[in-house]
């Protein structure tokens, strides 16, 4: 695996942009005929997401299939976009993305003097997000999972740290140190919080059933004093790119900021909203409910 991404990392950035997009529908139809389990788990995630209509008619069962094969998708051009974006030039990052909302939030967040920490998901081109941040002046800092091969997660790590953004490994202590320096130096956090991946986590109802997320965010958040945002990004059909910038501390009040309940509540309502507007686009192969729906 190592030495095929090691691959796709050279040859990817030297195609033509064409190819490349008919690369990844070719790649995303192979897994999504392929990849069972994969499939299994996607249509688990999205039966939640689209709960009651997904099944109650022959309409919602074919929009239930059809929402699944997108995932693999938008997946596989996710995974080939990545490998593009370090040698794209800020300006064509700029230009991707053509629909922007919120930016208000994001300066009111700043405002406060200690940083902020911007929660996001596995939805859209999360990698562009980052990227427009950095191509903005934003310093950011992002914890990120480790992997079995350290050589992967090294390879990883240097391809998309290209354009300044600053990933961090999981783990230890080190990582929630580099955390909290960024945010002292009133600068920007990403943490993916749609999956508990390590660290603190909690059990919450997500899109009507309990699921167990990420609470680092909630958590730094409190102990820091820096605002909590979400920030989200999305494809459009003209091969452009859309984003914007919910508040998520700054839409509660003064107490209710201090609350780690009424924040996880808000957070976990932005996500909601966020990805019911294309469940196609929240590309989650993993488990995230702790009772699931099998398929049928």
């Amino acid at each position: 695996m190592y030495r095929l991404y090691r691959l796709a990392s050279m040859v990817i950035p030297r195609l033509p942009v064409s190819v490349v997009r008919a690369l990844s529908l070719l790649i995303g139809l192979a897994a999504w005929l392929f990849a069972r389990r994969a499939r299994r788990q996607a249509t688990i995630n999205i039966r939640h997401v689209l709960a009651g209509q997904a099944l109650a008619t022959r309409a919602g069962r074919k929009k239930l299939r059809r929402t699944v094969r997108k995932m693999f998708l938008y997946s596989a051009r996710n995974y080939l976009e990545a490998l593009r974006l370090p040698y794209l030039k800020p300006e064509d990052v700029e230009k991707r993305i053509t629909q922007k909302e919120g930016l208000e939030h994001l300066d009111a967040a700043l405002a406060q003097g200690k940083g902020a920490i911007i929660i996001t998901a596995h939805f859209g081109p999360f990698e562009y997000v980052a990227q427009w941040f950095v191509v903005n002046n934003y310093a950011l800092t992002i914890p990120v999972e480790r992997l079995k091969d350290e050589r992967m997660l090294e390879l990883t790590v240097k391809l998309r740290s290209g354009q300044g953004v600053q990933f961090v490994p999981l783990g230890g202590s080190g990582a929630v140190r580099a955390m909290i320096s960024t945010l002292r130096k009133n600068q920007l956090v990403i943490i993916p919080v749609d999956r508990a991946i390590q660290g603190e986590s909690v059990e919450i109802d997500f899109f009507g059933a309990p699921a167990r997320l990420s609470l680092g965010p909630v958590s730094l958040a409190l102990r820091t004093g820096a605002m909590l945002l979400g920030a989200f990004g999305w494809y459009l059909p003209d091969n452009k790119m859309g984003g914007c910038v919910v508040p998520v501390s700054l839409a509660l009040s003064e107490d209710e900021r201090k609350d780690p309940e009424k924040l996880m509540e808000k957070v976990v309502e932005k996500l909601e909203e966020i990805i019911s507007t294309r469940p196609e686009q929240w590309v989650m192969f993993a488990p995230v409910w702790t009772k699931e729906i099998a398929p049928q």
